[in-house]
C-alpha cells in the first residue's frame, strides 16, 4: 500500500490536504505535517512516525532548498519518494493515483511542472488571436 505525507512550513500542508479531500473525495491515506508552528516541536519525531511503515511513502514538501525537504531527504529510498516543489496538480494526479501499480511518479512530476503558467503571456496571445 502507498501512503501520501504533505510536509510544509507552517499550515500549507494542512491546506493541501484539506483542499485534495474537497477536490478528490480522498481522505486517506495522505498524511500532513505543519512544521514549525505551536504543537509541533519535535519534527524528527514526527517524521519518524510518518515513515515508520513497511508501506511506500511519497513525500511532498512545499521546497527544495528549505530544512522540512532537507530533513525528508535523509530518508529518500526505494520506498520512500521526496517530491519538492509541491504544487496542486502535482498532488491530485499522486493522489488519484497512490493505488494505481504502474505509478510513474517522475511522469507526473514532469506533467505537473507544465501547469505553471505565467497567465499573462497567454492572455496577450490570445488577444492576437482574437484579432
Amino acid at each position: 500500500m502507498r501512503k501520501l505525507v504533505i510536509a510544509s512550513h507552517s499550515t500549507l500542508a494542512a491546506g493541501f490536504k484539506e483542499t485534495l479531500g474537497f477536490l478528490t473525495g480522498i481522505q486517506n491515506p495522505i498524511s500532513s505535517l505543519c512544521a514549525y508552528v505551536e504543537g509541533t516541536d519535535d519534527i524528527d519525531e514526527k517524521i519518524h512516525e510518518l515513515l515508520d511503515t513497511t508501506d511506500e511513502v511519497i513525500v511532498l514538501t512545499d521546497m527544495a532548498g528549505g530544512s522540512v525537504n532537507q530533513k525528508f531527504f535523509t530518508y529518500i529510498s526505494d520506498r520512500v519518494h521526496v517530491i519538492a516543489g509541491m504544487n496542486l496538480p502535482l498532488a491530485m494526479s499522486i493522489t488519484l493515483q497512490l493505488q494505481n501499480e504502474d505509478l510513474d511518479i517522475a511522469s507526473i512530476v514532469e506533467e505537473s511542472q507544465k501547469q505553471i503558467i505565467y497567465m499573462n503571456d497567454q492572455k496577450s496571445e490570445e488577444t492576437i488571436e482574437d484579432e
